[in-house]
């Protein structure tokens, strides 16, 4: 089989060469070519042969087809491309995940191809591919999903095809637009993918004006929701990408100058999923140091008056209701309590915003101190069951086997909304630090629930981390200034 595809394709390039002014000599020799490329699809069926390929030399055939003078040949190289890499390859009907040497087989076949400039040749095709075509745009789809393979294959491949091919400003000019297809919302997946743990790819992005591009693409989706299950995934996409970047302190300015902030406040005041993810990217876009600019323009851009009525629930029985799929409300208030603390640790007291952040807890007859309380006995009822469980799976234990677990039992309680219960009692704390009012309706709301200040601290004083945060919180209290990350 790979003798007549490699016979194939020296037949099509002489008579390619002898008749290139009568294109009817060698249309036949490219039938056959077409042919042969088909045929080599049958290799996925044996995956862990895939190293004897390499030896006979076919990789560097295979990949020479993508430059083709025949945009159908290359396509053929494409799709045959796809298939000996697919996910699929090498797992049976009731397998669960292929053989040890069927993978080490892909991952030599995906490196191969990549020392035979794979990734420059797909970037080329996908630029010269016209998607008005339809061969052309399935040629497209499946160029993104060589990519995506490679990338589960191999996820430190994300540095060469970031950083080392022209594909990000391909990918972020073909999410432009208002209307979903599926290449847009595939180019949005591999954007997503590519930042997940690379900062220098997420730089790149922030300098091909990446961010300004993301929150264009979104802002379509300000007041409307997508309308499939395909448009939900890219607009996820979208958002997932966002925050990946938003991790660089350079990319948090880059989302302040963009108006970033104003767009995810306007996305608050609605019932879509704009309104449950722009929470998500709120608190990236707070978080550190980094993110004073952003919490200061929060407050300017009137945030607090939308993010409170939704600390205090307005609005979750709907999302509830229409966003059933995607709406978790433990995760919202998380989001909800690390934009308050954000707010607390990069406001100072000399900060304008600052008071009126304050300002919130205290109106309305210390309302929204209640709702912390409330969210304490909450969270802490969940974290106390899932304590007590720990404990009668102890009993059974010997020491080695608990030491062991301590991870797992960790990861349950966080599973239980501990971190949230953390946060509140940070916010508690600190605010009862900073005003006598909040301090005295705190100390009689946890008198009416059996309970005193020291239930709060008792949380806190779990974690070296969080006490530390509750001294940086206690100096800004009293007027100290907004240290550096590392000085917190």
């Amino acid at each position: 089989m790979i003798l007549k595809f490699e016979k194939a394709i020296n037949k099509n390039q002489e008579q390619r060469v002898r008749y290139a002014d009568q294109p009817e000599k060698f249309m036949e020799s490219e039938a056959d070519l077409d042919e042969e490329i088909k045929n080599m699809a049958t290799l996925t069926e044996a995956p862990h042969l895939y190293p004897e390929i390499i030896k006979l030399g076919s990789v560097s055939s295979i990949v020479s087809l993508l430059s083709h003078e025949n945009t159908d040949i290359a396509i053929d190289a494409i799709d045959l491309i796809n298939e000996l890499i697919d996910e699929d390859v090498g797992m049976g009907e009731d397998e669960l995940e292929r053989s040890e040497d069927a993978t080490n087989g892909m991952k030599e076949l995906a490196n191969a191809l990549i020392e035979n400039e794979l990734l420059e040749l797909l970037v080329q095709n996908l630029e010269r591919l016209d998607e008005k075509e339809d061969a052309d745009r399935q040629g497209v789809f499946k160029i993104l999903g060589i990519m995506e393979n490679l990338l589960g294959l191999e996820p430190q491949l994300a540095e060469k095809i970031g950083l080392k091919t022209n594909i990000l400003p391909w990918l972020l000019k073909r999410i432009q637009g208002k209307e979903y297809d599926s290449n847009r919302g595939y180019a949005a997946e591999i954007i997503s993918i590519l930042l997940q743990e690379n900062r220098d790819i997420r730089l790149k992005l922030g300098e091909l004006d990446g961010i300004d591009l993301l929150l264009r693409a979104l802002s379509t989706y300000r007041k409307k929701d997508p309308v499939d299950d395909d448009e939900i995934e890219m607009v996820e996409n979208f958002f997932n990408a966002l925050c990946s970047a938003l991790n660089e302190p350079e990319i948090k300015e880059k989302f302040l100058e963009g108006e970033g902030i104003e767009l995810m406040v306007i996305m608050l005041k609605e019932r879509t999923l704009g309104r449950i993810r722009a929470m998500k990217v709120l608190n990236y876009a707070m978080t550190s140091e980094a993110g004073r600019g952003n919490c200061l323009r929060f407050v300017d851009a009137q945030g607090l008056k939308v993010l409170f009525p939704i600390f205090m629930g307005k609005g979750t029985k709907k999302l509830k209701k229409t966003h059933s799929k995607t709406f978790i409300e433990s995760e919202d208030e998380e989001h909800i309590m690390c934009i308050i603390l954000s707010l607390m640790r990069n406001l100072s007291r000399d900060d304008v915003q600052r008071l009126r952040l304050i300002k919130k807890f205290t109106e309305d007859d210390y309302e929204k101190v209640d709702r912390l309380l409330e969210m304490k006995d909450l969270y802490e009822t969940k974290d106390q069951r899932v304590k007590t469980e720990i404990e009668k799976e102890k009993e059974e234990l010997d020491q080695e086997d608990i030491q062991d677990l301590q991870d797992d039992f960790y990861l349950r309680r966080l599973d239980a909304g501990l971190f949230t219960l953390q946060r509140v009692c940070l916010v508690i704390a600190a605010l009862s630090k900073e005003d006598q009012g909040i301090r005295e309706r705190t100390l009689m709301m946890l008198k009416r629930q059996g309970s005193d200040i020291s239930s709060i601290f008792r949380i806190i004083e779990e974690e070296t981390v969080l006490m530390s945060d509750f001294s940086y919180l206690s100096r800004m209290a009293i007027g100290g200034t907004v240290e550096s990350d590392d000085k917190r």
